[in-house]
């Protein structure tokens, strides 16, 4: 039985370290200063550590107990006043040289770069359980991601929908809480190019572990390229006949709650560009097969999600649904 519980401990252990975050390896300023002051953090308690530690270990070996000195009693050594104050003193400078640059820091980080020159704004709402990002400058909505220009400060304003969410991208740095009834401020860069990868760090209920989202961090004019083509983005004109019955269902079902263009907001997750998704509500792979399930009972594969169930729904109605969603690009 021990050998069980300790096996468990220790898979839980390895376990706690899975994820597909990566949370030391910093591509933005903020995310650059905050692992700073990680390792400054880190290296003072290691040195304190070292120290202690080390002093256990010698005084331990030295006072230990031996034939020579079973039954010998110590003479009373009154306190050394240079000791004490030395071990008063270098806690106190060890402080001093953490709390300096984690205050200045942390002032720095707070302080928002609205007045910037030229920063990109985006409103991040939090809903149970996904990301809406709206870009206001732009009229641009999307859902679970975001595109943003790199070496530009990018201010996010944080909302949430229903309960508290917490905004987190390790490798760019911050992690800000989403309070109902209140709007808060996030401003974040990237210095590199890349997908970087962001959750909810808020327990908000029994799906929070899918609130994920990801941040495309591109070059300036590539960031230009993209607008412009979101602004001109439609929905597809023409469908073969089975897209056509399943756009007609998703007007009649779907269209009080979901968008297909960047240049509308909904109730729920904008579906423009659906066919680029890499998953269906960020639980399951998107194929046709998934968007059926999906569509018929979302909150077997999403616990208490918002969307309601399509029991109505044939396998003739899905199979239109999902092939008129597959065309959303």
């Amino acid at each position: 039985m021990k050998r069980l519980c300790f096996g468990i401990m220790l898979a839980v252990l390895f376990l706690t370290g899975c994820s597909s975050l990566k949370v030391l390896d910093p591509k933005g300023t903020v995310a650059e200063l905050q692992l700073n002051l990680f390792q400054i953090s880190i290296a003072i308690m290691l040195f304190v550590f070292f120290v202690v530690f080390s002093m256990f270990v010698y005084f331990t070996w030295k006072y230990r107990e031996t034939p020579e000195r079973r039954h010998l009693t110590p003479s009373y050594i009154k306190g050394n006043k240079k000791l004490e104050v030395t071990w008063t003193v270098i806690p106190i400078l060890l402080l001093v040289i953490l709390a300096v640059p984690t205050v200045k820091g942390t002032f720095s980080l707070a302080e928002s770069d609205e007045n910037n020159e030229n920063p990109l704004k985006i409103v991040v709402t939090g809903h149970q359980y996904w990301w809406e990002v709206h870009y206001p400058d732009q009229g641009i909505t999307l859902t679970n991601e975001a595109y943003i220009p790199v070496d530009r400060p990018v201010v996010f304003k944080l909302k949430s929908d229903d309960v508290i969410h917490s905004f987190w991208m390790p490798r760019l740095g911050g992690k800000k809480d989403l309070i109902p009834g209140k709007t808060n401020t996030l401003t974040l860069n990237a210095s590199e190019e890349g997908v970087y990868k962001g959750q909810c760090a808020e327990l908000c209920g029994a799906s929070h572990s899918y609130m994920r989202f990801q941040v495309h961090a591109v070059g300036k004019q590539k960031f230009s390229q993209w607008v412009d083509q979101m602004s001109q983005k439609k929905e597809p004109e023409t469908l073969d006949p089975t897209a056509e019955k399943g756009k007609k269902l998703f007007i009649s079902k779907c269209l009080t709650c979901h968008a297909v263009s960047p240049a509308e907001r909904s109730k729920g997750p904008n579906l423009s560009g659906f066919a680029g998704k890499e998953r269906v509500g960020n639980v399951l792979l998107n194929t046709d097969e998934n968007v059926q399930k999906w569509i018929r009972d979302p909150s077997s594969f999403k616990p208490d999600v918002n969307m309601p169930p399509f029991p109505d729904l044939t396998e003739e109605d899905l199979n239109a649904l999902s092939s008129y969603l597959s065309q959303l690009e």
